[in-house]
């Protein structure tokens, strides 16, 4: 599998902190995936997610150890404006990343700057508003769009970068269930397309869903990383992180702790159906031959 994103020992300290934010942090993201990243609050994830994107140390400022490669080299060697069309990056707070007043503005306005040919963004600036399902709003003012429509700005504007990864840190936090509904969508469709997405996100049913693999965090170290279903099925880790898995991922296990017997747990509501159908023609079938 080809690496999009590398660390390697990777540790970060915030100037002024006595404690590690992260503290040597080593895997890989893989082109294509769709990588979940998990942990409680003060786990470090967003310092992952501004490492990656070289908001720590030049914004936020720190000591950081170890190293990042995006795409093979080293991050260092990437200007700070060409990281941005490699890796994308939304974040809760929507608002705070809006400048402008229109939402096609919006969009080409960081194209404008990087003297991106008119065409060029104009081509650009179609295909993003499909992408994010936005044609309709172009010329309304993004504070008069629901939450979930202005996170589809952020995305949008990160998406005319025409990056290789995307990074959602919390993106769906702060807005309503339909609105995050939206994001997650989008966030799949993009997957679908090739685009290679890191999810940070607390709601285990959405990262059930969508994500192939999952890293967690836990103080600031990697507590483990593994497939999905096999980290979401982990009651040790569960237990540790004070997480609630999927409901139907509870309802198993709770029938596996009552006699029931299963080939594995799962964490999927239409695989969970599709087991507990067989689950009661079975047990109906035994009724009926006693």
């Amino acid at each position: 599998m080809e690496t999009q994103i590398e660390l390697k020992n990777y540790g970060f300290t915030y100037r002024g902190a006595k404690t590690k934010a992260l503290d040597d942090v080593s895997f890989s993201v893989y082109k294509g995936e769709f990588l979940s990243i998990i942990g409680p609050t003060g786990a470090g994830k967003t310092t992952i997610c501004r490492g990656i994107v070289g908001l720590t140390p030049s914004i936020f400022d720190g000591k950081p150890e170890g190293e990042i490669f995006i795409k093979g080299k080293p991050m260092s060697e990437y200007p700070l404006e060409q990281l941005t069309s490699v890796v994308g990056y939304v974040h809760q707070d929507a608002e705070g990343q809006i400048l402008m007043t229109k939402v096609e503005k919006e969009i080409i306005f960081p194209l404008e700057n990087m003297a991106v040919p008119v065409e060029e963004i104009h081509d650009r600036l179609e295909k993003v508003l499909k992408l994010v399902h936005l044609e309709e709003y172009r010329d309304r003012h993004p504070f008069y769009l629901s939450g979930g429509q202005r996170q589809r700005v952020v995305l949008a504007t990160a998406l005319a970068m025409n990056p290789d990864v995307l990074i959602f840190d919390e993106a769906v936090s702060e807005i309503d269930p339909l609105g995050a509904e939206e994001i997650m969508t989008v966030a799949h469709e993009l997957n679908s397309l090739g685009k290679t997405i890191i999810f940070i996100e607390h709601n285990m049913e959405e990262i059930a869903r969508f994500a192939d693999r999952i890293i967690v965090l836990d103080e600031g170290k990697k507590l483990a990383e593994g497939k999905t279903e096999d980290i979401l099925t982990n009651e040790e880790i569960i237990q540790k992180l004070h997480v609630y898995p999927p409901q139907v991922t509870q309802l198993f296990v709770a029938l596996k702790k009552r006699g029931y017997s299963f080939d594995h747990i799962p964490i999927k509501l239409e695989e969970a159906e599709e087991m507990l159908a067989q689950l009661l023609k079975s047990k109906s079938s035994q009724e009926n031959e006693g």
